[in-house]
């Protein structure tokens, strides 16, 4: 049996005892060094899943109305071919990503308006090409985005599902991500699969990261909660000999489709129910550990993720 063979078998295994050992989590670290000179004010934060169906966008969409009212915000919608993050704020743009690409407009001409301190950045909708961008063209949205972050007290990036080249070079460009799965076993296993690629993908490119925050969407308890992350730590301690940090979880709630049918994130439509109130503690959480940091430019870093540690050594 092969390492990712035996990964997926252990993520198999059922719940452990209420009363089982614990694997201890790695108290999050503040990275040391003085910023760089291309540092920038804007903190970012990338929200990506293995798979689709984690409720990644419904997340982001309530993470976006939270921070609005701590900073101005810029939300990037990275699921460039298959946009939808304009959505959950009911706005129409006019203009998305796939006119930056297609040289029509320049990254801050798309800029969108969607409520008080908070802007949108829209990808494409039903425009495959975007979903597998060149090289170049990652690169030209990177320099984009780094002439305006600075704006913006946080940016963050709606990713696409999936283990693509840019989505997770869009994961790796931000201060922190964070990696929402589910208890279904799939989910699990997509998860597993996003951090190892995440890993490698980062420390070929010469940019090693830490690694993405745990976030379990829809779970039923706090035991359930407890035994996803438990069986996602010990794969990723097993098999790529990192600590991986549960974040928090969000029970399964049918305000997020209420909302979602009306447009609104759930913490702006229905914000007493449970999982709009464990959504405001996990960014808590979340404006703790960005603060501990300088924003290092998520623009520029996008630029080092597509083309590799050739971007370090520019000035």
């Amino acid at each position: 049996m092969n390492r990712w063979d035996h990964a997926r078998q252990l993520l198999r295994i059922g719940r452990r005892a209420e009363t089982g050992e614990r694997l201890p989590v790695e108290p999050f670290r503040a990275s040391s060094g003085a910023p760089g000179p291309r540092s920038v004010r804007c903190r970012s934060l990338c929200i990506a899943s293995g798979k689709g169906g984690t409720g990644k966008s419904s997340l982001t969409a309530a993470v976006a109305d939270i921070l609005r009212l701590k900073g101005k915000t810029l939300l990037l919608d990275a699921d460039l071919g298959c946009a939808n993050a304009h959505i959950f704020h009911d706005v129409h743009p006019e203009r998305s990503f796939a006119d930056v690409v297609a040289g029509d407009r320049a990254v801050h001409e798309i800029v969108t308006p969607c409520s008080d301190g908070l802007d949108l950045l829209p990808g494409g909708s039903g425009v495959g090409r975007l979903a597998g961008l060149r090289e170049y063209e990652l690169e030209m949205i990177g320099r984009g985005l780094g002439r305006i972050e600075a704006g913006y007290e946080f940016l963050l990036v709606d990713s696409a599902a999936g283990l693509s080249r840019q989505t997770v070079a869009f994961a790796a460009a931000c201060d922190r991500t964070v990696l929402v799965t589910t208890p279904d076993v799939t989910a699990m296993t997509d998860a597993y699969a996003f951090l190892k690629v995440f890993v490698r993908q980062c420390a070929a490119a010469g940019v090693p990261r830490e690694l993405p925050l745990l976030v379990v969407n829809r779970a039923t308890s706090d035991q359930e909660a407890r035994d996803v992350g438990d069986r996602l730590r010990e794969v990723t301690r097993k098999f790529l000999d990192q600590r991986l940090e549960v974040l928090g979880w969000i029970p399964d709630d049918r305000a997020v489709f209420r909302c979602t049918q009306r447009r609104r994130s759930v913490v702006s439509g229905e914000p007493e129910s449970a999982v709009a109130q464990a959504l405001e503690q996990i960014v808590a959480r979340l404006l703790d550990q960005l603060q501990e940091r300088e924003g290092l430019g998520a623009g520029w870093r996008l630029e080092e993720m597509s083309t590799g540690p050739r971007a370090t050594r520019r000035a």
